[in-house]
């Protein structure tokens, strides 16, 4: 790059940066819906939750308690420090990582796959939503494990902590099991490194192997299962097609925003696939197809392997926090392949169009969060002003907002954990079917009316939670009686309570 190419670089970058610090400020995001039952259990040193074994994480949570109590803004202000140090760790292993096969950097590479990383909009419910952390704190400690594994040569403390590190990881989310096959890969393609008769190498590699070895050994003593209630179907059932499908799924959305219409995000599929046979095309005309492109390929996409069962939404934002972990790889692999594809000059260019879009798509999810914190946060404060009724019938209560979570479950939790003295029986008559039916415009405002409609109503059915989801069950008649109960009735965009 030339003076001026440079300058403009570094504006980019620094642009970036602060537009992403002002997007992911936490200022009016709340709780959501599973926050009400995790944060409460790790209050009381829960450590196990849920069927998984995460204590970092709850003792994340049980430390922001200490400091913000129930304080919103700090504990997203957690997850925000969070992302922040993992995008500087992102950039300093890209540097670690081209550094080891001698890949030049002559165009501060890892700069803008740092801030690349810092503004990714498809793993939002890791900086969004509190106990998306965990996919955040996984990372942290696996960064940090494969930070002193680049250095281990140097020093043994320096393997001691990459193991530790990589311990903790395992104790903070699933997708920390990459690690022993990330360093496997690394050092297979590493010619310069002769694996097979470096004793370090090997057994160190064998520890990693044999941590995770134990660490699932350990799991299945203390929850009977590999994987929790949420992973084991696909894999219980063998069904590879759905595997095979989750998998096209993750990879096709680490592009991709979600798409109300699922033949638009087939026609987004194609697109892809037709660029990136073009991409190829032009790395192999460059002779640019080499063992370290083909490393980044597969860190990339095996790092969607712990998510297999699980899949993510086409739709909507839920499961991004799937794609915390493959973004990593993702933001190494695309930003490697551009500085090969294009001169530094239309490399800028290319890096402010993508940049632009990101930051669209990042704002565009960041009104999802926030409309659904406030939905959270509405219900819970007028259902508190209601506590001299007897009952509280709720009709339509809210499971999502475009994929952010809002009462999926946690409802009354919420209100024994915010609002302890608040004693009125909720009874759950319906809800939306946000879950199912994707919504195809969203409307980020939300209101509370009150209406005047105070007259008795029959109710024959209401729904029961059985620990997994809501059940109908049929009731003899329960009367609602205006001068005693209260009635929440939910839509897209308002709260109307007849009391």
């Amino acid at each position: 790059m030339n003076t001026t190419e440079n300058k403009l670089y570094y504006i980019l970058i620094s642009c970036s940066i602060f537009i992403g610090l002002y997007l992911y400020n936490p200022l009016h995001l709340y709780f959501l819906g599973d926050d009400f039952l995790h944060i409460p259990e790790s209050i009381h040193n829960v450590w196990m939750q849920q069927n998984s074994i995460r204590p970092v994480g709850n003792f994340s949570l049980h430390l922001d308690y200490w400091l913000y109590k129930t304080n919103a803004v700090g504990y997203h202000f957690t997850n925000f420090l969070l992302h922040f140090v993992n995008s500087i760790l992102v950039g300093i292993i890209s540097f670690q990582l081209f550094k080891k096969f001698k890949i030049p950097s002559n165009k501060g590479l890892h700069y803008i796959v740092a801030v690349f990383f810092f503004i990714y909009p498809f793993h939002s419910e890791t900086i969004f939503w509190i106990i998306g952390r965990s996919a955040s704190m996984g990372a942290l400690f696996f960064l940090a494990s494969l930070f002193y594994f680049f250095k281990k040569e140097n020093k043994i403390v320096y393997a001691a902590l990459s193991i530790l590190f990589y311990q903790i990881a395992l104790l903070s989310y699933e997708s920390s099991w990459l690690f022993p096959l990330t360093i496997t890969l690394i050092y297979f393609f590493d010619k310069r490194n002769n694996f097979s008769s470096n004793k370090k190498n090997i057994y160190f590699t064998a520890l990693a192997w044999l941590l995770l070895v134990v660490n699932i050994v350990v799991r299945i003593v203390f929850t009977g299962n590999v994987f929790n209630h949420y992973d084991t179907q696909a894999f219980a059932s063998f069904d590879f097609k759905l595997l095979a499908l989750n998998f096209l799924r993750l990879l096709f959305r680490t592009w991709l925003p979600p798409f109300y219409n699922i033949a638009y995000f087939k026609m987004a599929v194609f697109v892809v696939v037709f660029v990136v046979a073009v991409v190829l095309f032009v790395l192999y005309k460059k002779k640019k197809l080499n063992i370290f492109f083909v490393l980044l390929t597969l860190l990339w996409l095996v790092s969607h392997l712990p998510y297999l069962a699980l899949g993510i939404d086409t739709h909507g934002t839920e499961g991004e926090r799937f794609l915390y972990m493959p973004s990593v790889f993702f933001c190494f692999w695309l930003m490697y392949v551009l500085s090969n594809i294009f001169s530094a000059k239309y490399f800028l260019y290319v890096s402010l169009l993508l940049i632009v879009l990101q930051l669209y798509f990042l704002k565009q999810t960041r009104t999802y969060y926030v409309k659904a914190g406030k939905i959270t946060h509405q219900t819970v404060q007028q259902i508190n002003l209601l506590s001299n009724k007897e009952r509280i019938f709720i009709e339509h209560l809210p499971q999502y907002n475009k994929g952010a979570v809002v009462f999926r479950r946690g409802l009354n939790e919420a209100l024994q954990w915010l609002y302890p003295h608040q004693q009125s029986k909720l009874i759950i008559v319906s809800i939306d079917d946000s879950d199912v039916k994707p919504r195809k415009n969203h409307v980020h405002f939300f209101e509370i009316l009150y209406s005047n409609k105070n007259f008795p109503k029959q109710v024959n059915s209401v729904l029961v939670w059985n620990g997994i989801n809501y059940e109908q069950k049929d009731t003899t008649g329960i009367i609602f009686n205006p001068n005693k109960d209260a009635w929440l009735n939910f839509n897209d965009t308002t709260l109307t309570i007849i009391r």
